[in-house]
């Protein structure tokens, strides 16, 4: 089903403030409004590292999507793990999420290790809630080495010739090549995530859609009918009355309850969250 959402589609915030930059503790630059000074035994506050080799690989999403208070921010390696992309939830959206797995003497993982609060710690460990939380050794490009940094492993864990790997969105990739290029990893890290292809929609899935979208317009019925947020707030899955809807790009659409998707989606317009990630 679908409808009309009330309004304008919300366009993203940008930020163009000029800031100041300093050296960093691994010996790139970041900007004294993104990482506070100081190290971490100094502070009140009791911390969590974790280290990002997907989505949260950069500073800048951590920061401006995540809300997250990072006082600290190594670029590096992990030993003994190896990236891979396995199967996701949303096939036609989704199709791939960044995965770990164990791998032979001598590979390294690189991506990011970052010291946040630790009450932040634990809600993004719920936010990641696909992944076990591993204390592993990081090696900075520098040569810091910092012990008991929460690494995300698949609960799932990886059998080969069993698990299924897969594409990954162009969105989803974009965001592990942004946050490398931002961190400044290893080159040939780049090129690594550089060489990954992504995920195309099949030309006969991206021609039911559109005419999908026809049926929809040409629908009297249903195409002049329009729903404010109060009305979509209801459908959030908590009354069997009311059946979960999300809605996107001005459209309401009912959530197939046979499909998983974030519970944040039902009852909320996602359409300003999606492309944020851009």
């Amino acid at each position: 089903r679908r409808s009309r959402t009330q309004g304008k589609t919300p366009s993203p915030v940008h930020h163009n403030k000029r800031r100041r930059l300093l050296p960093a503790v691994d010996g790139r630059n970041v900007s004294l409004q993104q990482v506070q000074p100081g190290r971490p035994d100094k502070m009140s506050t009791a911390q969590k590292w974790r280290f990002g080799y997907g989505s949260n690989l950069g500073l800048r999403t951590l920061r401006e999507k995540k809300n997250l208070n990072v006082s600290r921010y190594l670029v590096g390696t992990i030993k003994g793990w190896e990236l891979y992309f396995m199967k996701g939830l949303n096939e036609y959206v989704e199709p791939a999420w960044a995965a770990i797995r164990p791998c032979c003497e001598g590979s390294e993982l690189h991506g990011s290790a970052f010291l946040i609060p630790d009450g932040e710690a634990e809600q993004l460990d719920k936010q990641e809630g696909g992944y076990n939380v591993l204390p592993v050794t990081f090696t900075s490009y520098c040569g810091e080495v910092v012990e008991g940094v929460g690494l995300y492993v698949p609960k799932k864990p990886f059998v080969k010739g069993e698990s299924k790997e897969a594409v990954p969105s162009y969105r989803y990739l974009k965001l592990l090549r942004d946050g490398a290029r931002e961190g400044n990893l290893a080159q040939h890290w780049l090129e690594h995530l550089d060489s990954v292809e992504h995920y195309v929609t099949p030309p006969d899935i991206r021609e039911q859609t559109l005419e999908w979208i026809s049926e929809f317009e040409a629908d009297e019925t249903r195409k002049d009918e329009v729903w404010d947020e109060a009305r979509l707030a209801l459908h959030d899955g908590s009354d069997p009355g009311f059946p979960p809807h999300t809605s996107i790009m001005g459209f309401v659409v009912r959530i197939n309850p046979d499909t998983w998707v974030f519970p944040s989606w039902k009852g909320h317009n996602i359409t300003r969250r999606n492309l944020l990630q851009y």
